[in-house]
Formats: C-alpha cells, structure tokens, sequence
C-alpha cells in the first residue's frame, strides 16, 4: 500500500530535518523555497539552484541570512502585491520580475535561471553562450507556465472542454482532455478492447466479480447499440456494487475491526462493522459524497437520534487508541485531512508546514475541532450484551475540553497561558460555517432509559424468574439430606428475582412519567411510591440471599476458625437485614432511587458538524478533487494526482490538471453522486480502450501518463478470492452482519470484506495478495512472489472449488473434451480460447484421463474433500484449477 511512514509525535519530515540540521547552511535552500522555484522552472531548473544563495547572501544563521539583490526584490515585491490584492505566492512573484536584473549584470532574472546562475549576485553572470541557450529555452518555459494552472488549494472551477482534431473518438467530455494531450504528443490511442474483455473489465471494476457464463454470452449476443450502457446501469443497481467499491473506501478511510492484546480492546471497537454497512448501504443508495463525509464526521451532532446516521460515525471510533489520547487524536487530526483532503498536516504538528501555508498553530486549532470528542458503545434492539451487540459511535464528553499548543509538537510542553479556539487554515480558504452548540435529544444523552432498553432488560429478569422457578422444581429432587437447604435457597432465589423484576417494573414506569413531564401529579405520586415500595422489598430479598449463603458457608465450613469467621459475617448480615426490614415497614415516599446508568452531555459542540460542512462544501478546494482522484484511479489503474494522499507543493504534478479539475465541478453538479461519476468514467472512450502495448506510443509515452491505453492490474486480494467462489457458484451473497473469524475464510464461502481486518487478525490468503494495511492503505500496491502461486495452486479454497466447477460444467456439457474447454474458459476466465489454447487443453484432459487409468465410478461425485475417481472429470478438476492459476484470471485486463 502507497502512503506515508508511520510518524511519531515530535519526529515529522525526520529526514528532511536531519538534513537541515547536519548540512551546512549555505547549501540548504528553505524546503517550501526550494519546491516553489523548482515547480516554476520545472524540468529546466539546474542543480546548482536548490541553494540559499538564489535568494540569500551567505551566512551562518540560516533564518537570519540577509537577502541579496533578487531576493529582496522578491520580499518587496510579494508586499506590492498584497496590497494590491493580488495572489502573492513565489510564483506569482517570480513572474513579476521575470524580466527585471536585479543584479544589474546586463541579464534578466529568468535569463540567469534558466542559465543557472544565481541572478541576485552580479559576479554570478552568465556567459553568452548560456545566455543563449537560456534565451533559445524562453519559449519552453513560457509554455510550461501559459499551461492549465495547478491551484488545488483555490475553489474548483469547471475548465473549458479543449477543441481536438479527433472529434469522432470522444463519447464524452473527458475523453477531450485525453485527447488533446494525445494529439499534443503525437500519441495515438489504442483501439476498443474486444466485448469479451470489456465485459469482465466493467464487472470487476463494478462489482468485483466476474460475469457468469450466462451473463458473457447474453452481453456478447446483444445486437443494440446501448448494451453496454444498459450493463452498466444493470451493475451499478446490483447490490454487489456498494460491497465492491466499499471495501476500495475502507481502505481511504482505514476501516479496522477491534485489536488489543489477551482480548483487551486497545484499538477501534467491537461493533465497528456497523459503520462498515453503512458505508456499503450509503453507496447502494448513492448517497450524495458531502452527505457521507458530514455523517463520519459528525453524524451524532446531525442527526443525533437516528442510529442509522449515528453509526457513520464508526470513522471516529476507528481511531480509538487506549494507550494514547495523544495518537489517538493525531491519526484523527492528520487522516482526516488525509483521506478527505489529500493535505499531510502532519509536520505542522511540531512547526509550520515546510511546504504549504499550514502553520503550527493552525495545527492544533484544527485539532481542536475533535478535542471534546469520545466514544462509546450504545445499546441497540435485540440484544442487552453489550459484548455481544451494540452500537460503537462518537459523541462529544467534555465541552470544555482545553485545546493547547505544544511548543515543538512535545505533549509534555503544552503552552498552558490560553486554549485555541478551533479554526481552518487560512490557505485552504473555504466557508467555516457559524459553530452553534447542538441541542440533543434525551434518547442521545440519556441512552440507557430508552424504552426498549428497559424493556429487554424487563425481559432478561422475567427470564430470571423463570429460570430461578425451574431450579426450585430441580431442588425437590435433591437427596433429602440437602433438600430442606436446597429449596429454602432455591425459595429465596426465586423471589429475589421476582424483586428485582417488580422494582425494575415500577421504577421505569415513575421514570417515564417524569420524562413525560408530570412530575408531582397523582399518577407520578403513585408510581413513586410504588417504585420505592418495590426497591425496598428487592433490599430485604438481597440482604436475606447474603444471610443465607453465610449460613451455608458456616454449615459447611471445614475448621472452628472457619466457622467462627462466618459467624460473625452471619451476625452482620443479620442486622443489615434487620435494617432493611425496618425500612420496608415504613410508609413508601416518591423518593424512589433511579436506575444508575450513565448519562451524557444534553449539548454537543457542534465543532465536528462545522468542520465536516466546510470539508464538504462546495468552496472547499479539496473534497472533490481528491475523490475523483481515487475513483479515477481505480477505474484506470493510475491516479492524475499521483500523491493521492497529498495534493500540496510536496506532492507530484498532476498529469491531466484541467480534466481533475473538470471532473471535481461535474461530480459537485451532478450532485456529489458516486454512480453519477462512475458511469460518466466506464463510459468514456479512454476507459474502453484495449491494454495491449504499442511500440510507437511506448516510445513516447513509456509509463503510460497520458492513458493512450488502459494498463494492465492484478486482482485485489478480496477479488481474487471471491472470484473464485464467485465461477464455481458457491459465492454466499448474504449482505452485512458481524466480522466473520478471519480464521475461516477458507472455509466460509461469505464476501471477503465481511471477514474480521484487524492488525494482527486478517485472513492469511488475503494478505499474501496485498489486503489492505489497516494502518493506512490511500492506494494498494501489487507484490509478485511465489507464495501466491502456491495459494492459487495448492490452497484448500481453489482445490474444493476447482472440482465443484469441474463437476457442474460435466454435468451440464457432457464428456466432449473441446466444448468442456470452451465452457470452462467461459467460466473462469471470461473469454473463449483461442485455437492453439482449444487444442492444448484437450490434449491435456487426453493425458491426464490416461494417466489417472480406467474408471472406477460412475461420473456423478459429490465428495469435495477428495478428487473424483472418475479419471476423465479429475482431468477436467485439474484444468479448472490449471486456469483459477492463468495469468488472465488474476488480471483486469
């Protein structure tokens, strides 16, 4: 997986800090400099400029070096256009005095630069021979700066669709930003790729399955012009779609199941996987993008009675960290704006940004917005084990949790004289909007006296009673030497049950009344009295079931010290019961005594909610532009922002900066939908192009940037093994649930995303295909190693469901060894065979039948655990499992 190292608090950017640290000054140019004069020359800045002195004069205090000629022209510069109200960031500046010669050595600054020489110091003249080149090399420079602006840190706006010259390849927009970047580089497209590989591209990409046989050939035999859209729509509606792109989700979002150690929960939280359905439910729905980010973020301050919305918050809980409130609230801080914003923050922890407009302090008032922030396990219908079932969310503890700034990043020096207000950085612009403290509701505050959980908990104690009932009849059975002792106990268990069942009865009754607002009418009065009646009776049931397992535990003591002991805890026990005794003979008041659960703060911040709406708003120069990133790059096997997590100056250039652009204002039109985008990409010329190599465009183009063919990508993890149940139809599409044991996966024929992805607990044929880091994954990378092939050929999963295939396609197509190869390239690989392939595979099922000698039984075999004795379907095993192992099968052509 692509991402950042796994920083430590008072540790970011270590290596670019050592080398500051260790070098000497006069060769170490300021990081955020040096990155904005090289983005400004790009490929024709020479090396000898990432230096101090373009800008500087030498000396030993690197922040205190005065500046030379151009640099102070530069700092004055930057000033007049400020108060101008002009953008004075360095570019900017240095095409302001791109033709001025602040060194008065008779050449221009852009001259000097484009020479190499440094243009504020005039012993540093180029010779004319430079000068020449530098002069001949304007007119590249001039074209790299005329060229689509890059500002993903201003608002989107929607770029004009170029004009090309070959008009009749587009289908729509997108396609002319690709081709006006062909026709600019003499780069000819690939042609279409054929329908049986465009057919398993859309499926895999859409739902991350393969098409069955009856589906290829019903797609290959449609004559209409609009097959191929009606299967796009067909696959965005199957309910497999959310399950596939919401794993690629889970993995942007850092979706992991609870860990710790000896069952301790130490990261995330049970119930986590309620926030893992309701992000594959949200994309079924197609739930607008804005909307889902606001949920995660801030689903308890949104809608804070509405489970289904309060479980999106599950991306807060994620981040739990019990050992540290620290890292818990740093991962928080720096992955949201990761995954939302592709911004890394995360070294204006310890000091300002060494590339972007982020300071330090700017740092922590972004972490203020999450300060007051826990989490917490509600319950929920059906179950009161809160290990069992529950509901993990996010919710504000302490509002007046203090936000301080820590000198250097360091927890242990926090600047105590004042806590920051929460606040956006300043670069990134956008609408905050108004923080208003959110009103909440008693069943958000007050969760454990909703009605359904006083009545399950009504329920768990009816059951007590009867289960007590059922011992008391067991008790007359016992021996008579111990009945008389066993029915008194088991007597007494029963109405310590029925106690407790009547007390918690009549107090929730009172209670409700009270929620209801009639405190102090009759009818409260009277349910008062009777809740205090019936506690008091449960307090004389709880004091005699401790007196008489004393009297039991003194008839039975082993030694005189033993029993004297218990004596005088029999006599202690007798007076509390007498107390309590005493108390349930006086008259009942209304000062009953209320369950003791916990409750809440009835007011949430509203910081999160804030936070979350200027993330998604459509001003916020980010949110959208990143998530067409990552759509992009799933549908096209490369991103246009490489750097997915990272859209500042220390990230790469994007390669199509017009089309991301485009692309993020037609997603915020068409009203943040997913789906909406996903069609407009898979229906786009460049998406349908063929994978094969050319060596005329290689030659241009080697890596592909320019998408004048759709690359070649290995199966993900999950889709490897799910494709594989998936051809031999034994694929379990139950939706949702609980994570299943990671342990099982071999075996359990669920969608990979549903089993457990923790840590330390992740099925062990999904990581030797690079499953997901639960760390952080913006965007997997693909491993090649022999283990694969050896899971791939030899695992339990493809052997059994190599012979279930094997069996069903026989069964169906009949022994002819020729149509049972074409079926079962059908089946597994999507496409037919070619001749040579036919014939290949028929003389191997030839081989292997008279290898594995006579028959023995008849055909049908239902034993999976075991080969078919049956020499000519064991042929037919071995070939499917041959093929589960083709390179076609694992690869998204």
């Amino acid at each position: 997986m692509k991402s950042l190292p796994n920083r430590r608090i008072g540790a970011p950017l270590l290596g670019v800090m050592l080398v500051a640290l260790l070098s000497p000054p006069s060769l170490q140019g300021r990081p955020a400099h040096k990155k904005a004069l090289a983005d400004y020359l790009g490929p024709l800045v020479a090396k000898k400029l990432n230096d101090c002195r373009a800008c500087h004069l030498p000396g030993d205090d690197e922040d205190e070096k005065p500046h030379n000629a151009f640099g102070a022209r530069l700092k004055a510069i930057r000033k007049e256009l400020g108060k101008a109200g002009k953008s004075n960031d360095l570019t900017n500046c240095l095409d302001a005095v791109a033709e001025e010669d602040s060194d008065g050595d008779g050449a221009t600054n852009l001259v000097e630069l484009l020479a190499g020489r440094y243009p504020g110091e005039p012993d540093d003249r180029p010779t004319p021979t430079e000068i020449d080149a530098a002069v001949a090399s304007k007119a590249a420079h001039l074209k790299l700066r005329t060229g689509y602006p890059w500002r993903p840190f201003e608002a989107v706006k929607r770029p004009a669709v170029p004009k090309v010259k070959s008009a009749g390849w587009i289908r729509n927009p997108l396609d002319a930003f690709i081709a006006a970047e062909h026709e600019a580089r003499g780069l000819k497209p690939n042609p279409e790729a054929g329908r049986p590989i465009l057919v398993r591209r859309i499926y895999l990409d859409l739902i991350g399955l393969p098409p069955t046989p009856e589906e290829l050939e019903a797609a290959l035999a449609d004559p209409s012009d609009a097959w191929y859209a009606k299967l796009v729509d067909d696959l965005l509606a199957s309910p497999r779609y959310g399950e596939r792109w919401g794993r690629h989700w889970m993995d942007i979002w850092r979706y992991s199941d609870w860990y710790g150690y000896n069952g301790e929960i130490r990261n995330s939280q049970p119930h986590v996987w309620r926030w893992r359905d309701w992000i594959v439910e949200s994309l079924n729905a197609d739930k607008s993008y804005d909307r889902m980010i606001v949920e995660m973020l801030a689903g308890d301050e949104l809608a804070p009675g509405d489970p289904d919305v309060v479980r999106a918050t599950g991306y807060l809980v994620r981040s739990f960290d019990k050992l540290s409130r620290e890292k818990w609230l740093q991962d928080t801080v720096e992955h949201s704006f990761q995954g939302f914003l592709g911004v890394t923050i995360g070294c204006a922890r310890c000091h300002d940004h060494m590339f972007d407009a982020i300071s330090h302090k700017e740092y922590f008032q972004l972490r203020a917005f999450f300060e007051p922030h826990q989490i917490r396990i509600d319950h929920v219908p059906g179950d009161p084990n809160l290990l069992k079932n529950g509901l993990a969310r996010a919710f504000d503890g302490d509002l007046k949790a203090p936000t301080y700034f820590y000198l250097r990043g360091d927890p242990l020096t926090p600047d105590k004289s004042a806590s920051l207000p929460p606040a956006t950085p300043a670069a990134l612009g956008g609408r905050l909007p108004e923080i208003t403290p959110v009103k909440l509701p008693t069943t958000a505050y007050d969760p454990e006296n909703r009605d359904f959980v006083v009545l399950e908990l009504i329920a768990a104690a009816e059951r007590d009673v009867v289960k007590m009932k059922e011992a008391r009849t067991k008790a007359e059975t016992v021996a008579a030497a111990k009945k008389k002792a066993a029915l008194e106990g088991a007597g007494i268990d029963v109405e310590l049950a029925e106690a407790r069942l009547a007390a918690l009865t009549a107090t929730h009754r009172a209670s409700q009344l009270e929620a209801a607002g009639k405190s102090g009418s009759e009818a409260w009065k009277s349910a008062a009295m009777e809740a205090t009646r019936t506690q008091r009776h449960q307090a004389v049931m709880e004091a005699r079931k401790r007196l008489f397992s004393t009297q039991q535990l003194k008839a039975n003591a082993g030694s005189d010290a033993q029993r004297a002991y218990y004596a005088g805890q029999e006599g202690v026990q007798a007076k509390m019961l007498a107390a309590a005794e005493a108390v349930a003979q006086k008259d009942p008041s209304v000062a009953y005594v209320k369950r003791p659960v916990k409750t809440y703060s009835p007011t949430s911040s509203g910081r999160r909610l804030a936070l979350a709406r200027w993330i998604a708003d459509a001003e916020n120069p980010l949110a959208a532009r990143v998530a067409m990133n990552h759509l992009w790059l799933r549908h096209f096997g490369q991103a246009i922002v490489p750097t997915v997590f990272e859209f500042g100056r220390n990230g790469r250039a994007p390669s199509h900066p017009a089309l991301l652009d485009w692309l993020a204002a037609e997603f915020m039109e068409r009203g943040w939908s997913f789906k909406a985008m996903h069609r407009l990409m898979v229906s786009s010329a460049t998406y349908r192009l063929a994978s094969t190599p050319d060596p005329a465009s290689a030659k241009i183009d080697r890596d592909n940037v320019y998408f004048w063919r759709v690359p070649l990508r290995r199966m993900e993890a999950e889709v490897v093994r799910d494709s594989v149940l998936h051809a031999a139809g034994k694929l379990d599409v139950a939706m949702g649930g609980p994570e299943l044991d990671h342990n099982s996966g071999l075996f359990v024929p669920r969608r990979s995303l549903y089993f457990r992805h923790a840590q330390d607990q992740q099925m062990e044929f999904l990581k030797l295909f690079d499953a997901a880091s639960t760390t952080e994954c913006y965007e997997r990378t693909t491993s090649i190693a022999p283990q694969q092939a050896l899971a791939l050929a030899n695992s339990d999963l493809t052997i059994k469901h190599a012979r279930i295939l094997a069996r069903a396609l026989a069964g169906k197509h009949g022994k002819e060894p020729e149509a049972f190869v074409k079926v079962a390239f059908a089946a597994v690989l999507s496409r037919p065979p070619s001749d040579e392939e036919r014939a290949e595979c028929a003389l191997f099922l030839k081989q292997q039948t008279q290898l594995y000698g006579p028959p023995r039984t008849p055909l049908a075999v239902v034993d999976e655990k075991q080969p078919s004795p049956d020499p000519e379907l064991r042929a037919r095993e071995n070939l499917v499992r041959i093929l589960f192992n083709h390179h076609d099968f694992l690869t998204i052509r």
